[in-house]
């Protein structure tokens, strides 16, 4: 999930990994009629759905607090608290009605003003969400003028007809709007609700409401364990399997996989090294997760704007040996930022990574040449890669790209540092470094929701790469072949084409997803943009 997708989150379908493993060998504590227990490694930093930024957290918020849209098993955006949507002949106008029997979970009703409320502040530059640039995204009108500071909220484009009509005005049209609009930063808040609960809002259990499936129970902020009942005023209460969902967060992999065993939780990830030891248990599943993994190259740090740099930097690293030898999880070598089974070709159905250009693979010879043309061109001699404690792998990933750009350019010291994943992502906002492990996760499935980050005036282009090219191809993408679906592909993939060939950011692999899952636990789908799971499918057999 876009920025949370650093992480992480995650993020997000959108085509799906559907996790249904054989018998597992471990008895679980379940009730397997009515719960399941999940084991996750991110914390809850807020449930507040404007401020809730971590994996978690957003997949709680996706599944408490439903939008317009949710997201099916099979991927696809449906209608979740909207009944049906009419758009103007332009394309520029959303009509949307919001069902008559969708409530709050304390019976009071969804109303559109819960959603006007909930985007202005979700624009509001004084509420600073890790997600505003959201809105922006989805095209409505002057969001992008009001997360500068240079409009005031009450100018967005979105407006309540009627306490069930809600408009919503777009300066562009746009392709994915429903599958974006059901990611967790765009529900609901009730402005009633959030005034009467001030600053308490969203500490506690006990200062939430719900509009989705679950509601939480028993929890209050800095909790390890975060409970969801079964929400009986959801206006499709009848389909929802699985009256308790428990997310219990367990950051050690090992701890999380002896969990599983125990019986305590029925789901848990695992990490590269403990892949081995489990992949012959029956309840092991492995596939392709939501994260690329690639190095962030700072164009305003002295000599790393020189493309030979950073070109052999890129053919120095053999990223089949880091999936191999260094991740041993099931994570592919990525060639390109959009990635596999996320976005295919309307045209011939291709998938959109496998037509991407390949990049720089390795090639210690066309290393070495990119180098001694490099030192022709500028005097930098030593880089800093950066990395968070996030994820155990990454400091070995680090170590391996350190001996293998040493290896292969002589002369060139790398430095290694390890810090805390918010010093990371401060450090990134600010500019404040050289060369960062990171990683990203799609909020929405398009080709956007990557490489819209490249823009030149984007506010989450942190290494400040700019291509007058680039850009031309997503305007084009974004107006002109705005209602031309093939023609709109093709301008996105000779975007990425151009976003590759530059070095400024070479993609690595892409995160493999390897996880112990119940074989009572069924429905369970992860996604791999916006929110990685939605429990109202989940049922226990």
């Amino acid at each position: 999930m876009g920025k949370f997708k650093h992480f992480i989150f995650g993020a997000t379908a959108i085509a799906s990994i559907v996790l249904l493993a054989g018998c597992g060998g471990s008895k679980s504590s379940s009730n397997k009629k009515s719960s399941m227990t999940m084991a996750v490694t991110s914390t809850v930093d807020s449930l507040d759905p404007v401020l809730a930024y971590q994996t978690t957290s957003c997949t709680v918020v996706g599944n408490t607090d439903e939008g317009l849209y949710t997201v099916k098993n099979n991927g696809k955006a449906a209608f979740g608290l909207a009944s049906k949507v009419t758009t103007s002949d332009n394309g520029l106008t959303k009509t949307y009605k919001i069902r008559k029997n969708a409530k709050w979970s304390d019976g009071s009703q969804v109303t559109a003003n819960d959603f006007v409320f909930a985007w202005r502040r979700l624009s509001d530059p004084k509420v600073a969400s890790a997600f505003n640039f959201e809105l922006g995204a989805a095209g409505i009108k002057n969001a992008d003028a009001i997360v500068a500071g240079k409009k005031s909220t009450s100018s967005l484009g979105v407006e309540a007809k009627d306490s069930k009509t809600l408009v919503v005005h777009l300066s562009k049209k746009m392709a994915y709007l429903p599958q974006l609009l059901s990611f967790s930063s765009f529900a609901p808040v009730q402005e009633k609700y959030y005034n009467q609960e001030e600053k308490k809002f969203a500490q506690t259990s006990k200062n939430l409401i719900a509009s989705g499936p679950y509601k939480v129970s028993n929890w209050k902020q800095g909790d390890n364990t975060i409970t969801l009942v079964k929400n009986n005023n959801y206006w499709d209460a009848k389909n929802v399997k699985t009256n308790k969902i428990k997310l219990q967060v367990i950051t050690d992999p090992e701890k999380s996989a002896m969990a599983f065993k125990d019986g305590t939780v029925d789901y848990t990830t695992l990490s590269g090294q403990l892949v081995a030891k489990y992949k012959n248990d029956a309840s092991f599943k492995n596939g392709l997760g939501n994260f690329t993994q690639y190095l962030m190259f700072n164009m305003k740090s002295t000599g790393l704007d020189n493309a030979n740099l950073r070109k052999a930097i890129a053919s120095s690293i053999n990223k089949k040996a880091i999936v191999k030898n260094v991740l041993k999880d099931g994570s592919e070598v990525a060639n390109s930022m959009i990635m596999k089974d996320l976005v295919t070709d309307p045209g011939t159905g291709k998938d959109f990574a496998s037509e991407s250009t390949t990049g720089y693979s390795y090639s210690p010879a066309k290393a070495k040449a990119y180098w001694n043309k490099a030192k022709k061109e500028t005097s930098r001699r030593s880089i800093t890669i950066l990395y968070d404690d996030s994820d155990t792998a990454y400091a070995n990933v680090a170590a391996y790209i350190q001996s293998q750009v040493q290896k292969n350019m002589k002369g060139m010291k790398v430095i290694l540092k390890q810090t805390t994943k918010k010093t990371r992502t401060d450090k990134m906002t600010s500019g404040d470094f050289d060369v960062v492990l990171t990683r990203w996760g799609p909020d929405y499935a398009d080709p956007t929701a990557i490489l819209s980050m490249y823009q030149t005036d984007n506010t989450s282009n942190y290494q400040k790469w700019s291509s007058s090219k680039f850009d031309s191809l997503l305007n084009q993408a974004a107006t002109t072949y705005a209602s031309n679906p093939t023609k709109r592909y093709k301008a996105l993939l000779k975007a990425n084409n151009v976003l590759i060939d530059s070095a400024a950011c070479p993609p690595l692999y892409q995160l493999g997803s390897p996880v112990l899952q119940r074989s009572s636990v069924h429905g369970l789908t992860e996604h791999l943009a916006g929110v990685s799971f939605w429990f109202k499918y989940v049922s226990i057999k």
